[in-house]
């Protein structure tokens, strides 16, 4: 499952995973974001390989980001599980997202008309009680454990204020793209977010953790998230594109 419209929902892989989504658009413009999940019930693979969680941000000069990002997620959900078995999770995710980025970046040099799409792309996969992260551009991951929120994702920005939303690595953006990738254990009731900048940024911390804490339903948690930052986003003309995906760890396989 993928999409780039607005839209809330559940996806669940039983006795192991729930998953709640939730994405929006401020005011009449496009949504640039794109998330999938992959689950065994979408692609058999998926059991022995790991469910899929991703989301992807896209930007242009032209108001086309959504070509990026829903090339960047459709490609990387569906070509990981058609890659060689015995490839790494590193292995198979950069070869395809690499393929990817030449794709775009050679678009954007040969065609002026094309808005010089990027794309940010935060992977989570799920299997055998451990998570695998791949992760690039300026969305952000955590981990809800214990009651703390604990960031996982490093954001590829300028440092300079005046450039804090410059992407510096980005889907499509150079012609060498560079992926940070880390992996752990997952533990019973564990609970991943992943969030755009829509929502990271309008909300900040304390809210997420408010959110967080307050509510132990997967899409309620996304919806929540989204719908604050809609409602912050229009007391101050903001446009910023809001989508979290919200897992929880449910049972011992994950």
């Amino acid at each position: 499952m993928s999409s780039c419209r607005p839209v809330s929902g559940t996806a669940e892989v039983p006795g192991a995973l729930a998953i709640g989504y939730a994405s929006a658009a401020v005011g009449d413009k496009n949504n640039e974001d794109c998330f999938g999940v992959i689950t065994p019930q979408e692609m058999p693979e998926a059991a022995e390989r790991g469910t899929a969680v991703a989301l992807a941000d896209g930007g242009s000069a032209g108001g086309t980001g959504r070509v990026a990002s829903e090339l960047t997620v459709r490609s990387l959900l569906h070509d990981f599980y058609a890659t060689p078995s015995d490839w790494s999770v590193e292995r198979a995710i950069d070869t395809v997202l690499c393929s990817v980025n030449d794709w775009l970046y050679v678009q954007n040099g040969r065609d002026p008309d094309f808005g010089g799409v990027v794309s940010t792309l935060s992977m989570l996969l799920f299997g055998n009680s451990r998570f695998h992260l791949a992760h690039v551009g300026d969305s952000r991951v955590f981990r809800w454990q214990a009651g703390t929120l604990e960031r996982l994702s490093d954001d590829h920005t300028w440092p300079r204020r005046d450039m804090r939303h410059v992407l510096r690595r980005a889907v499509g953006l150079d012609s060498h793209l560079v992926i940070d990738f880390q992996s752990g254990q997952t533990r019973f009731d564990d609970v991943f977010v992943i969030a755009s900048d829509g929502v990271w940024e309008v909300l900040g911390s304390a809210v997420m953790e408010q959110v967080l804490a307050g509510n132990r339903d997967v899409t309620g948690i996304a919806s929540e998230l989204v719908e604050r930052s809609v409602q912050n986003q229009r007391q101050y003309m903001g446009h910023n594109d809001a989508t979290a995906l919200v897992i929880r760890i449910i049972g011992s396989g994950c």
